[in-house]
């Protein structure tokens, strides 16, 4: 068995969506320079790095992360789908419903653009060109019942290019409005730029904070 993260660390480095603030680290002590001890501040926003959006992101009347069962943050049915996507571009419900009966079934579908390659190599351009969903995506989404989450090689779901599609694509997906208290959960900025074709179960365990909307996450896979 082999363990594969899908995840990137959190650092000073990490892209950041539009105009949220940057990830700050600060050492407090520092056993180099005298002290007993190492230890750091860490300052971020929680939609930096690799995270998972709850419901309560969009939604007024959903849940919080730490709310949420452990066991939905654990996959045993993922699919992976390959929908190559460049600057700004929407993922639609068109460029779904090929994959429609790969998705059928699955508890967690992860979408590769390719536009992930960039957050090395051009971070400015993964942050503010990245592709995104449209509305009609989310729409199509919610008809699956066994699927729980979706996630992508992309700093947000939301091309910041398009910001009314962005609102609604995660509104919709959040189950905002939804009588049957339905929600997908978002897994933004992993990284899927690796051979996942033998991907097992995902673990995509949040870091629960008490009282916010959605957190930071470490996630890996097992592959046989």
């Amino acid at each position: 068995m082999k363990r594969v993260l899908l995840s990137y660390p959190l650092s000073a480095n990490t892209p950041v969506y539009k105009y949220n603030p940057p990830v700050e680290i600060q050492q407090q002590s520092s056993i180099e320079k005298g002290d007993m001890y190492n230890q750091f501040v860490i300052s971020s926003l929680n939609h930096n790095g690799t995270h998972i959006d709850g419901p309560w992101h969009f939604d007024p009347q959903g849940k919080k992360l730490s709310d949420i069962p452990i066991d939905d943050f654990i996959f045993t049915h993922p699919t992976i789908i390959d929908i190559p996507k460049s600057d700004d571009e929407l993922i639609t419900k068109a460029d779904l419903k090929p994959y429609e009966h790969q998705i059928a079934g699955s508890d967690l579908l992860l979408i590769r653009t390719g536009f992930g390659k960039l957050r090395f190599s051009d971070p400015v351009r993964y942050s503010d060109h990245n592709p995104g969903f449209a509305a009609s995506a989310a729409s199509y989404l919610m008809v699956f019942d066994s699927l729980r989450a979706v996630g992508m090689d992309m700093i947000s779901a939301g091309s910041s290019l398009y910001e009314d599609e962005a609102i609604a694509f995660h509104q919709k997906i959040l189950g905002k409005d939804r009588i049957d208290g339905k929600f997908i959960l978002v897994i933004e900025d992993m990284n899927l730029n690796q051979d996942l074709s033998d991907i097992g179960v995902v673990y995509a365990v949040p870091l629960f904070i008490e009282g916010v909307d959605s957190s930071f996450t470490t996630i890996f896979t097992e592959k046989c």
